[in-house]
């Protein structure tokens, strides 16, 4: 039997990953697999980077004279970047989990509604559990600034685990 999907989405506060240590404690890890899932804005490209001056390239006797260019930066290699980025951010946690014995994968998305873009990933991936931190606002505070969590609560056709970690 294939293991449960749990997708975890997280962003660069430590607060979103205050979840993995709940996940540790009631969720066994022979039986579940763990998707963090970090979402964030498209890039767009940044046009024309400056070029490297400190690449320390020396012209040979007889070279032609070499000056330094811009060159384009297309939003793929943004991408790139930042999924390199995130993968080093959250390899400690990974690490963690891993030795817990969790099938662990790190996923990056690129949309600019995050919420809409975890709801696809639930569909596209067949995700059998959202875990996620939430601030666990209330009252008119919650009326005028739902959060991600009580959007992907409400829409989401699976359960939704949230927690809220006390402060320390």
């Amino acid at each position: 039997m294939a293991n449960n999907k749990i997708l975890v989405p997280l962003n660069q506060s430590e607060f979103s990953q205050k979840i993995t240590p709940c996940l540790e404690k009631f969720i066994p890890a022979s039986e579940n697999d763990i998707i963090l899932y970090f979402v964030t804005k498209p890039p767009s490209g940044v046009g024309f980077g400056e070029p490297d001056l400190g690449a320390g390239y020396t012209p040979m006797p007889g070279d032609e004279s070499v000056t330094p260019t811009l060159h384009p930066i297309y939003a793929s290699q943004q991408e790139d970047s930042i999924r390199a980025q995130v993968k080093s951010e959250l390899e400690a946690i990974v690490n963690r989990l891993g030795k817990a014995g969790y099938n662990v994968s790190v996923l990056v998305g690129f949309d600019k509604d995050p919420v809409a873009a975890i709801l696809r990933e639930i569909s596209n991936s067949k995700i059998d559990l959202v875990a996620m931190s939430t601030l666990a606002r209330v009252g008119p505070t919650r009326f005028f600034f739902k959060s991600m969590a009580d959007k992907i609560s409400q829409e989401a056709k699976i359960p939704v685990l949230l927690i809220t970690p006390r402060k320390e």
